[in-house]
């Protein structure tokens, strides 16, 4: 049939597919029914099949064009009706396939919340942070979290205290238990990297394994047993940062968005994967994890911080989602998972890799251009069904009150990764309203520049109240070029505020001006909180706006609506390490 959605005209073909079924617990249920409700492009599949007495129907929802998955949903009714997460129509036809399997009640499965987080040195910031709250904080919100199976990296010292804080006030059946995996041959400077907490029964803790290329460090795991009796085996894993995937990319995606010559080729990026990273998915894949589990094709499961991007958000299909810059990049080593039968479980459940960029790096050191997801929980079995998946950036509400949350807006410099599935067989199924991803987690990366007649880079000039001379200049925030930088005085900063004031040559109207970010992957200096000033004699400055920013190379526009001024200045209250620093400061004024 064919759908109109305002603005977009889209051509549904709806096509009904019947699962396949499993003999003993499923059977063919009637043909389902569904239809699209759209508020724009913003569409859920309702889909409908026939109840039945004491079972559960599973249908599954895909939304494609051509080969392109767009959305899926997997879910679970008692009545016969389901509907799915919203998600956005692309700019083409595209197909919408629901199939459905009726299961017995309690033939539906297992339900597990699965957590991965890389705790930066034990929730320490890396010993900088010495008050021990932000460790309270960070127990109180895996304890919000709830996850069945927490796979950590970085425990370094707090593995006990983190055990101790999960199970603080838990009944007797709702307790936690942990396993420290890196053994004490393999500990670096900093210690106990991997550890594994769970409400599953530890039925064996698997032994070390080490070779040329991982050791516990890297890998490290159990095998937990389900409360009906089957079991699962769980990995914590961590790979190698160097050949950084997270850089070269970034550098790629501005380059490209701002026409400046490359640094690297496609290629070239690549071989940060094969510096090491490659070896150890091999390792890790073709020998430490057959070595362990052997033929047993129980479910797998697996998370960490890998280091490593994923072939999947940079596929052409992603090409010009924000902060992408029309880069493609087939990723070597995450693609290593994927031909090893796992499904990078946040992707799967959110395959728009423009509408749920999943970044999670980084909420401390900066969000930078690009949707830097790093982190990792992934599943193999052909029992799982994947519910919902989420990446987390920011602290609960209740802790954003906190004088932590400034300098460290989230616990950790990474985000944590949480993903709910169900193994299929004995069980309910579901418990509890599976994860969800919020789209976007912040604005589109490179909005269009404000309305209004730039004011020509050649009528510009400004002065500073600190400046690194030569290389820091503020004269290079009005020079027209995005590739060089004004910057405060360092080795030694001057303690902020800091001020860059900008002569306008004459008194103008000013609609707006644009506050463009270092572009650089260092993102020492970007200015998070401020005032926007104006002057009519470079002497007495009246406030305009006051401004808070996120952590993101993204432009920072702030509407003027008409103010008379020769002068503009920014206050630089509060910033990434105390510095201040901006590419360019571009005024616009109504024609």
């Amino acid at each position: 049939m064919r759908v109109l959605t305002p603005p977009l005209a889209v051509a549904v073909a709806l096509a009904g597919l019947l699962a396949a079924t499993t003999p003993a617990t499923a059977d063919r249920g009637s043909k389902p029914g569904y239809r699209l409700d759209c508020d724009g492009s913003t569409c859920t599949v309702v889909a409908t099949a026939k109840p039945k007495p004491h079972r559960v129907q599973e249908f599954v929802t895909t939304i494609r064009s051509g080969e392109q998955v767009w959305a899926r949903d997997t879910l679970y009714s008692r009545d016969g009706r389901v509907r799915s997460r919203p998600f956005t129509l692309p700019q083409q036809d595209v197909t919408v396939d629901v199939s459905v399997t009726s299961l017995p009640e309690n033939h539906v499965g297992t339900p597990l919340r699965l957590m991965s987080w890389n705790l930066f040195v034990g929730g320490t910031f890396d010993h900088k942070e010495t008050t021990g709250e932000n460790l309270t904080q960070m127990i109180d919100y895996m304890n919000e979290v709830n996850p069945d199976v927490f796979f950590v990296v970085e425990g370094y010292g707090s593995g006990q205290k983190i055990l101790d804080g999960l199970n603080a006030g838990r009944r007797p059946n709702d307790r936690y238990s942990g396993v420290q995996l890196t053994q004490p041959q393999d500990y670096s400077v900093n210690g106990d990297n991997l550890w594994l907490y769970t409400k599953l029964k530890i039925e064996k803790v698997y032994p070390r394994y080490a070779d040329a290329d991982i050791s516990s460090f890297n890998l490290g795991g159990a095998r937990l047993g389900l409360p009906n009796g089957k079991h699962v085996h769980a990995f914590s894993l961590w790979t190698w940062h160097d050949g950084w995937a997270y850089g070269d990319t970034h550098d790629a995606a501005v380059q490209n968005t701002h026409g400046l010559p490359r640094t690297k080729t496609t290629e070239q990026i690549l071989e940060g994967d094969r510096f090491r990273r490659v070896a150890m998915g091999r390792a890790i894949l073709e020998k430490a994890i057959p070595s362990f589990i052997g033929d047993d094709d129980a479910p797998v499961l697996m998370g960490g911080d890998l280091n490593a991007q994923s072939h999947l958000d940079w596929t052409e299909q992603f090409a010009n989602a924000p902060g992408h810059g029309g880069v493609v990049l087939p990723w070597p080593y995450i693609k290593q998972y994927s031909d090893a039968g796992f499904l990078d479980t946040f992707r799967y459940a959110n395959p728009d890799a423009g509408r749920h960029p999943g970044r999670t790096w980084s909420p401390f050191h900066g969000m930078g251009a690009i949707p830097g997801r790093i982190d990792y929980v992934f599943a193999r079995g052909k029992d799982v069904r994947v519910l919902g998946s989420r990446a987390d950036v920011e602290r609960l509400p209740r802790h954003q009150q906190s004088p932590l949350n400034r300098p460290y807006p989230f616990y950790s410099d990474h985000g944590s990764v949480v993903t709910d599935i169900l193994i299929r067989g004995k069980g309910r199924g579901p418990d509890r309203t599976p994860v969800t991803e919020q789209p976007g987690k912040g604005r589109d990366i490179w909005p269009a520049a404000p309305a209004g007649r730039r004011v020509p880079p050649a009528e510009l000039t400004a002065t500073a109240s600190t400046f690194k001379p030569g290389i820091g200049d503020p004269a290079r925030a009005v020079d027209g070029n995005l590739t060089t930088d004004f910057h405060s005085d360092y080795p030694v900063v001057p303690p902020q505020p800091h001020t860059i004031t900008v002569d306008l040559g004459r008194v103008r109207n000013l609609s707006a001006v644009r506050f463009q970010p270092k572009l650089r992957v260092n993102m020492n200096g970007t200015i998070l909180e401020g005032m926007v000033q104006v002057s009519d004699d470079g002497v007495t400055f009246r406030d305009v706006k006051r401004v808070a920013w996120p952590r993101m190379t993204a432009p920072n526009d702030v509407a003027l609506d008409g103010v008379a001024a020769r002068y503009i200045r920014l206050r630089s209250d509060y910033s990434l390490g105390g510095a201040s620093a901006l590419a360019e400061i571009i005024p616009y004024e109504n024609a």
